[in-house]
């Protein structure tokens, strides 16, 4: 089994809500088979157990979020000797939490639920409770933090006053109050899957693809 055939066989399924506007674009994978790793994507080390075989990163590209242009979400699958799933983590708003309890579809795919519209990860809806708070990010506060450069990408990306003026026009249309029906189904083929190292050298790229298109609408 290749890489992209391992990133297939272990993709997650995420559930969005029924009203999400914006669903993944491209996904950079890493896979660790050493005992302890370095995230290359995400302020964290992989350590895998005794048991465990490897562990694939998805790094997981949005062109937008509801509060920024780009966004980048991360799920960690990690399998046994025996190449069934062992765990699950997920990122949440710069940290990441372990995946309780969650179903597997077709014995390899873990479903993961995705915050409306801000899209950060949760094993089940339960986890976007009190639903005020996970309403106000998409209602009163589209755009309102323009394009967003991380740590990540310092130095690789800048921005103006007006990047971030034409951003928040530009979401202010997106503007939706979130149905907490999780039916929208997302399944990822292989040609989302890209190493990360590709990934990370695109995105800039792709920034200011978004920013050149959205100034001939707005």
């Amino acid at each position: 089994m290749d890489e992209i055939e391992a990133c297939v066989k272990y993709a997650p399924v995420i559930m969005f809500d029924e009203r999400e506007p914006f669903l993944p674009m491209r996904v950079g994978y890493t896979i660790f088979r050493d005992r302890v790793s370095s995230s290359p994507s995400f302020p964290r080390e992989v350590i895998l157990k005794e048991s465990e075989d490897f562990c694939i990163e998805y790094a997981i590209f949005w062109d937008w979020d509801i509060g920024h242009l780009y966004e980048l979400e991360h799920i960690w699958v990690y399998t046994d000797n025996n190449k069934n799933i062992s765990r699950v983590d997920a990122s949440w708003h710069g940290n990441f939490n372990s995946m309780d309890n969650i179903e597997i579809k077709g014995e390899t795919h873990p479903v993961l639920y995705s915050q409306p519209g801000k899209h950060a990860f949760a094993p089940d809806p339960s986890w976007f409770e009190p639903r005020e708070r996970f309403i106000l990010p998409c209602t009163q506060e589209t755009g309102i933090s323009g394009l967003l450069i991380t740590n990540l990408f310092k130095g690789k990306m800048t921005k103006t006053i007006e990047d971030d003026e034409l951003v928040l026009k530009y979401l202010t249309r997106f503007a939706f109050t979130p149905s907490f029906n999780f039916t929208k189904e997302f399944h990822f083929d292989s040609s989302y899957f890209y190493p990360w190292e590709e990934v990370y050298e695109w995105i800039p790229r792709r920034i200011k693809e978004i920013l050149e298109n959205i100034k001939k609408e707005v």
